[in-house]
């Protein structure tokens, strides 16, 4: 196993930490990986058989995450970009291929709006879009349930968030990873002080990622069924930002890391190393140019 060494910082009364592995024969920058509220630094090693050929791999537990300290009330999605840049200087690094999946997305997009010239290349997956009422009315019916005591009764209810429950719907390692989202979740919820209001702020405040954005080149992308913002929400948001390409993989819905890794990693690499996204059996139809 290829060695990580773990680096904290601290920012504001905050403290954050990152993960780094390097690679022996790095052709592009580095690849810095910020994943959803229940992915910390140490959920990523999935990646680096795609990255570490490549690139170094950073995957950050910012604040709220992982052992990190939380945000506090006045506290933004700013100081999360504040940090990410901290981080990114702490490396000595001028540019970094930035990779945010769901709550990471609107993170690294907003990173990327604040200062392009930090960011290679930008890839942002499961973007949560547009948190409908839908879901809003689903995490206050579970977050009902987590308040009574009844944390089992809070991961259900997420699971409908989180996961395509159409039956009709073809989703690889359906089973497995619904389980293992639920383990998630309910670890999320009862081994950390601060992991339900975490999630409650993820969902409640206003990431919707807005704006539009040039100068850093982009690819958007999500599993076909994605629950928390559909494909064509996605596409959508895509065309808001110049030089930007979209994808959809086949028969993943929002948790496309854990049911088509390969598929996803690779996907990611290819555009970080500007490969072209043609010809990929695991799309759902070929990438296309969207902003």
């Amino acid at each position: 196993m290829t060695k990580a060494t773990t680096h904290t910082l601290k920012l504001d009364g905050l403290s954050f930490s990152y993960q780094v592995v390097n690679s022996d024969t790095p052709g592009t920058e580095p690849v810095l990986v910020l994943g959803g509220v229940l992915q910390g630094m140490h959920g990523w090693s999935i990646m680096e058989r795609h990255v570490l050929p490549h690139a170094r791999l950073i995957s950050v537990d910012l604040p709220g995450a992982g052992e990190s300290t939380p945000l506090r009330p006045e506290q933004d999605m700013e100081t999360m970009c504040r940090a990410t840049e901290i981080i990114i200087d702490d490396l000595g690094l001028e540019r970094v291929n930035f990779l945010g999946y769901s709550f990471g997305s609107a993170v690294a997009f907003r990173c990327a709006q604040r200062r392009p010239d930090r960011y290679a290349r930008l890839a942002l997956g499961g973007v949560p879009v547009r948190i409908s009422g839908k879901l809003i009315d689903l995490w206050m019916r579970g977050a009902r349930r987590m308040l009574s005591g009844d944390a089992n009764g809070f991961v259900d209810v997420l699971a409908e968030m989180f996961l395509c429950s159409d039956t009709e719907a073809t989703i690889r390692n359906r089973d497995v990873v619904r389980q293992l989202v639920k383990r998630m979740t309910l670890r999320a919820v009862t081994s950390s002080a601060h992991g339900f209001r975490t999630m409650e702020r993820s969902v409640l405040e206003n990431l919707d990622p807005r704006g539009g954005l040039n100068g850093v080149p982009t690819l958007v992308f999500c599993g076909e069924h994605d629950t928390i913002s559909s494909l064509q929400e996605q596409k959508e948001f895509a065309a808001t930002i110049e030089d930007c390409t979209f994808a959809a993989i086949g028969e993943a819905d929002h948790w496309v890391f854990l049911q088509r890794r390969f598929e996803a990693s690779d996907l990611v690499m290819r555009f970080f190393t500007d490969q072209p996204l043609t010809d990929l059996g695991y799309l759902v139809e070929p990438a296309v140019a969207a902003g």
